[in-house]
């Protein structure tokens, strides 16, 4: 089967429930799941590769200038985005919506306390924990006021974060990706150019600076204001050329390798830390925090090596994922997921 042909049997598959599934955003979420594999891979299967004369190799610089601070923000977004489109689904199908959504984001956080013993500083606990602080305490603000408070704040505290990066980005990329599901956002980009280009422009005025700094600072590089400045102009711009490819030939491509990793983005994420943890075992360097082990020391050589088995891991992960969804239309955790936000509602 062509690529043509998978991709528009996938778009027919995600909208015959009858909610007209936002393609755009699966594809945007695919992306951020292969690029937070590759951010991820060596603290997941506890790599190293040593520094020689006090300066970085050649690895470390290809990791921060293209994949760390790059795709969190993404993944940060979108979750944002999604809560937004949730919420508007659950006011009109349950008696008690924020209820519905403390079940969801409970789950949450009881399976990102068991992420955290295999993958230390994985997402989806501080996830949980954003929601329920920062996003299900906006839901109570009167209708009118909640998507411009959420993209105010959500610009202030993404502002603010950036100042440490990391973990502390969380709440304002929540808050803005809320605002703009509210805003109607995600849809506008899905159905026409305009959004991306204009994202594409600020991304690079924030991008092009930010990484033209952090080039004379790459030994400070990850986590630092310069490197978090950068990650989010360089998600921008990531975002912005998904979009825009969205509107080209390579639509079909897109849709056919990475939206079936961006419908099963939290069983993707999550059993990406289960395969790589099983790889590396035996040598006790995945749970080297809790086994008092050193972690593996590689060459840069090797280290795109294992970014090549990562390459290798997401195509295989995608025909999984298609072949799951054509069986059961929700990866399994996603299916458990829904089955606990929804509990006792048919």
């Amino acid at each position: 089967m062509s690529k043509h042909a998978m991709s528009n049997s996938l778009e027919r598959a995600t909208t015959s429930s009858g909610a007209r599934r936002l393609m755009s955003l699966d594809v945007v979420r695919g992306l951020a799941v292969c690029g937070i594999l590759f951010a991820n891979v060596a603290t997941i299967m506890g790599l190293h590769v040593p520094w020689h004369n006090a300066q970085p190799g050649s690895s470390y610089n290809f990791l921060h200038l293209f994949f760390q601070e790059r795709f969190f923000p993404i993944f940060s977004l979108l979750f944002g985005v999604g809560f937004g489109i949730l919420w508007q689904s659950v006011q009109k199908r349950s008696e008690h919506p924020r209820v519905v959504l403390l079940r969801r984001f409970l789950f949450l956080l009881l399976l990102g306390a068991v992420h955290q013993v295999l993958q230390t500083g994985e997402a989806l606990f501080p996830y949980a924990i954003g929601g329920l602080v920062c996003l299900l305490p906006t839901t109570f603000l009167p209708e009118r006021y909640r998507a411009p408070f959420s993209l105010g704040i959500g610009v202030v505290a993404t502002v603010v974060g950036g100042m440490a990066g990391g973990m502390l980005l969380i709440p304002g990329l929540f808050w803005l990706g809320f605002g703009l599901a509210l805003s109607d956002v995600p849809r506008k980009f899905e159905e026409s150019t305009k959004p991306a280009l204009m994202l594409l422009i600020g991304g690079l005025v924030v991008a092009i600076p930010g990484i033209a700094l952090q080039l004379t600072h790459l030994d400070t590089a990850g986590f630092s204001p310069i490197s978090a400045y950068a990650g989010l102009g360089q998600a921008a711009v990531y975002i912005a050329l998904v979009g825009l490819a969205m509107h080209t030939p390579l639509r079909s491509g897109l849709v056919a390798f990475l939206a079936p990793l961006g419908r099963m983005a939290l069983t993707a994420y999550v059993s990406a830390t289960v395969v790589g943890v099983l790889i590396a075992i035996p040598f006790f360097a995945p749970l080297s925090a809790l086994l008092k082990s050193d972690p593996i020391r590689l060459t840069d050589a090797q280290m795109f090596m294992v970014w090549g088995g990562c390459v290798v891991f997401l195509i295989i992960q995608s025909l999984v994922a298609r072949v799951w969804l054509a069986k059961f239309g929700q990866g399994p955790l996603e299916k458990l997921w829904r089955t606990v936000t929804w509990w006792g509602k048919h």
